[in-house]
């Protein structure tokens, strides 16, 4: 006794059940991971399929129209929400989020809304379907619409949809390097699939010219869709990467050969000043000049290549760590280049502060040690005078006195050494000026002179010794400022890109002849020695000081800070 063999319309039904249970599957899935965004719409489209699955089943089971209409407009909402679905899985994919938003989300799915109204409202104006037949197939019944406008707009918004889905794919290709390409050739299959079979059911095209292939194709779109994007759809990894890119301080670059720039994070747009859209498609030299040639050579190691990068610009130059890696499988020849930017300026800074008050230091310790040499010349001189002064006690008192005069200035020399040594001795600091000037008013004698310091909340990058700048300017405005002096103001104001500290005062001044020579070593009538370590203290930093001020109306100091040297805290 041999077992009757199933039909092929038993055979057709399993199959769109089996596909229809696929894509339950998938659904759920995907709805597990809706918290990753790409997974969203991924869900929509799985949905619509299982839904279109099972309904065409009841559908073609149908002996009556009025039934087979009912299923029919179950399936219709899913047929028009799938194309706008795929579109919104291309958006994510290919880094166009930003399009979908609460606010435009409903516009995608308004013409289909209008056009399931339509479909609902047939029986009142058939321009969605003007007629129906049937075709039967062993048992099924294959019920045949004709068409009416508001169908064929239907299917050229969908072809629309499908068409705008195909060229963003094809415009992300041509951005980026052939390593992306996979996932998008996946995506572009898998939109071509469902469209040849809904135009050979739309058009009757045989093989099967009643029977409505176009949800088995979707298979295919479902299978390319795992295939090309699992990792994105029911994975974190891809997120936390773009999310971590996203964030990073340091600029990243992505390159493809040869140096064709395809992608940069928010960090690099703002270090170079240039928005992503304007500098996809421009070769990194012309966003990063005078490149070292070890980062843009080609063939670069596996390993990578390092080097340090000056970017010059308005204001300060500005340093950089740069990393160019390959991109590509290790061995194989490059697709491209990644290019991470730390920005190393303030280290730089310090370093090259310190090597300038290594060698000012060296400088100074040269000709100190010059100076202290003759006046221990002159201090022996003085001492042979004296003892042949022995028995004339009015010339030895003149010759002690000398003596005393020249250990003093030595005693100066080794004090003003001790201060000295300290510059540049650490690195460039943030330092509160307000509290600056505070801490260098103590110990210094003011009596009746009043000190006004007027708010900033400003701090300025110095070196650690910016208090003895304060310190120096009080100590030479009580020396020298006159019994006429009663106050000492310390203000600030902008001048162009610089922020200008004034410390003046309303004593007697220097006159114009020895402003000049204010700064200069040994200068003045008590060590010589404060405003120049002032000036020195300043330099480390970029930071000047001039002195301003009108003989008989009081001195004026202006320090001029640039403009990374300075910033404003809130308190």
């Amino acid at each position: 006794m041999s077992l009757p063999l199933p039909s092929y319309a038993a055979f057709i039904i399993l199959l769109y059940f089996i596909s229809g249970t696929i894509t339950l599957y998938f659904t759920i899935l995907g709805w597990r991971h809706r918290n990753i965004r790409l997974s969203l719409p991924f869900t929509l489209v799985m949905a619509c399929l299982t839904i279109w699955f099972y309904a065409y089943i009841l559908e073609i089971t149908s002996s009556n129209l009025d039934t087979a209409l009912f299923f029919n407009n179950i399936e219709i909402p899913c047929i028009l929400s799938i194309p706008v679905g795929f579109l919104l899985i291309v958006l994510y994919y290919t880094g166009r989020e930003r399009y979908v938003t609460i606010r435009t989300l409903p516009l995608f799915f308004l013409v289909p809304i209008v056009l399931v109204i339509a479909e609902i409202t047939n029986p009142f104006h058939h321009l969605y379907y003007t007629g129906f037949s049937v075709a039967t197939f062993e048992w099924l019944n294959l019920w045949i619409y004709y068409h009416g406008p508001f169908f064929w707009f239907a299917v050229v918004y969908s072809y629309a949809l499908s068409f705008m889905a195909v060229l963003l794919i094809l415009s992300h290709m041509s951005e980026s390097g052939r390593c992306h390409h996979r996932p998008l050739i996946f995506l572009l299959f898998a939109s071509l699939a469902p469209f040849l079979a809904n135009l050979m059911y739309v058009c009757q095209i045989p093989p099967s010219p009643y029977l409505d292939l176009t949800p088995l194709s979707f298979m295919v779109t479902t299978f390319l869709l795992i295939a090309g994007l699992f990792r994105y759809l029911f994975t974190r990894v891809p997120v936390a990467y773009a999310r971590i890119i996203a964030t990073m301080r340091d600029a990243v670059i992505i390159t493809t050969d040869p140096y064709r720039v395809i992608d940069l994070n928010p960090a690099a747009e703002t270090i170079l000043g240039i928005p992503l859209r304007e500098a996809v498609g421009r070769d990194i030299g012309t966003l990063l000049p005078d490149l070292p040639e070890p980062l843009t050579r080609s063939g670069l190691p596996d390993e990578g290549v390092r080097a340090e990068y000056q970017m010059h610009g308005q204001g300060s130059p500005r340093y950089f760590d740069v990393m160019a890696l390959p991109l590509g499988e290790a061995g194989a020849a490059s697709e491209g280049s990644l290019f991470v930017l730390r920005d190393i300026t303030e280290r730089k800074e310090a370093e090259l502060a310190l090597a300038d008050a290594n060698r000012k230091i060296r400088l100074l310790t040269s000709i100190t040690r010059h100076d202290i040499r003759n006046q221990l010349a002159g201090l022996s001189g003085y001492l042979e005078l004296s003892r042949d002064s022995v028995d004339n006690p009015t010339d030895m008192t003149r010759y002690v006195a000398r003596m005393q005069v020249v250990a003093k200035a030595i005693e100066n020399q080794i004090a003003f050494t001790r201060d000295y040594e300290n510059l540049g001795g650490g690195p460039p600091v943030w330092q509160d000026i307000s509290l600056c000037v505070r801490k260098s008013m103590e110990g210094l004698p003011f009596g009746s002179v009043q000190v006004r310091t007027d708010p900033m909340n400003l701090e300025i990058l110095a070196d650690p010794l910016l208090g003895k700048v304060f310190y120096n300017l009080f100590d030479n405005a009580l020396r020298y400022g006159g019994s006429r002096m009663t106050m000492i103001r310390v203000s600030s104001f902008t001048d162009n890109m610089s922020q200008v500290l004034v410390i003046d005062d309303d004593g007697a001044g220097i006159s114009e002849e020895d402003k000049q020579r204010v700064f200069t070593k040994g200068f003045g009538k008590n060590t010589g020695l404060g405003l120049f370590l002032t000036r020195e203290i300043l330099s480390l930093t970029g930071i000047t000081i001039v002195e301003n001020g009108e003989p008989g109306r009081g001195a004026r100091f202006e320090i001029r800070v640039p403009s990374d040297k300075f910033r404003f805290n809130r308190r």
